[in-house]
C-alpha cells in the first residue's frame, strides 16, 4: 500500500514537473523588454521585414517626448483602464464574451495595451487558443517587471499605423511630415483611430479625408477625451470643427 502510494505521489510530481515546464516554455521572454533592443518581424506589403526595436534604436521615441494628446487619445480609443487594471481586463473580457455568443461570432476582442506589446514584441497574429494562453501568461510576467510608463513606451514604439509604417515617431512624420511632440489633438485622434485595423483604416489618413467610419470613430475618440477630462469643451468643439483635415467632422444625430 505504501510502494503504490509512493509510486502515485511520484507520477503525481512528475505531472506537475511537466505541466510547469510546459507552461514556463510557453511564456513569451517579456523579460528582454526590461532593456530591449528585440528583434520584431512584420509582414508590410514590400514583404517580410526584420528590424530592431529599443531604446538603443534610431526608431526609438521616449514616452516623455511623446505629445500628451496622442498618449490620451490612444488610452481612450484602446485601453482606458490602462493604469487600473494588471494586464488583464476582465470588464472588457466579460463584456466581449457576451457580445460575441450574442452575434456567434468574434465580433470584438478585450485585448488590453498591454496584451498588445505582447503580442506585437513576440507572436503571430493568428487567432488561436495556444497564441492567447501565451499573451496572457506574457502579460501577467510583463506587468510584474515593468511599470505602466514603459509598457506604453514599447506599445508606442511597437504599434502598427497602416501603409507598412509601424511606431508613432515614423507614423507623425510619414502621415503630417511633423515630429510626435508637436502632433495636436486633430492629428492625434486621426491617428488613434485606425489603430484597431490598420491596413483598412489608414485609407483616410492616406486620402487626408476621413471616411463615414473614420468620422464616427474620431467623433468618438474625441467625446472621450472630453469626458476623461484631458481637453476642455473649447478644445473639443475646435477639435470636431477641424478634424477631418481642416473640415468639419460630422457629429452623429
Amino acid at each position: 500500500m505504501i510502494v503504490r502510494y509512493k509510486k502515485l505521489l511520484g507520477i503525481g510530481c512528475l505531472l506537475i514537473v511537466i505541466i510547469l515546464t510546459s507552461l514556463w516554455l510557453m511564456i513569451p521572454p517579456v523579460w528582454q523588454l526590461e532593456s530591449g533592443p528585440i528583434s520584431v518581424v512584420r509582414w508590410p506589403k514590400t514583404g517580410e521585414e526584420v528590424f530592431s526595436v529599443g531604446p538603443s534604436e534610431k526608431r526609438w521615441f521616449p514616452i516623455e517626448k511623446v505629445s500628451f494628446h496622442l498618449v490620451h487619445a490612444i488610452l481612450v480609443s484602446e485601453d482606458a483602464r490602462f493604469y487600473d487594471h494588471r494586464g488583464i481586463d476582465w470588464v472588457e473580457v466579460g463584456e466581449s464574451i457576451e457580445l460575441n455568443l450574442d452575434e456567434r461570432r468574434f465580433a470584438r476582442g478585450a485585448s488590453t495595451i498591454s496584451q498588445q506589446v505582447v503580442k506585437m514584441a513576440f507572436l503571430s497574429s493568428d487567432k488561436t487558443i495556444i497564441r492567447k494562453i501565451r499573451e496572457i501568461l506574457g502579460t501577467i510576467i510583463l506587468e510584474r517587471i515593468l511599470s505602466k510608463e514603459r509598457i506604453l513606451e514599447w506599445y508606442l514604439n511597437l504599434v502598427p499605423l497602416g501603409d507598412g509604417v509601424y511606431g508613432i515617431s515614423e507614423a507623425a512624420e510619414h502621415y503630417f511630415d511633423t515630429s510626435v511632440e508637436l502632433l495636436t489633438i486633430q492629428q492625434s485622434a486621426n491617428l488613434a483611430l485606425v489603430i484597431p485595423s490598420p491596413n483598412a483604416w489608414s485609407v483616410g489618413l492616406r486620402q487626408k479625408k476621413l471616411t463615414d467610419f473614420g468620422h464616427e470613430r474620431y467623433h468618438l475618440i474625441i467625446q472621450r477625451m472630453y469626458e476623461q477630462s484631458y481637453i476642455t469643451e473649447t478644445l473639443k468643439r475646435a477639435a470636431l470643427a477641424t478634424g477631418d483635415f481642416g473640415r468639419p467632422v460630422k457629429v452623429p444625430e
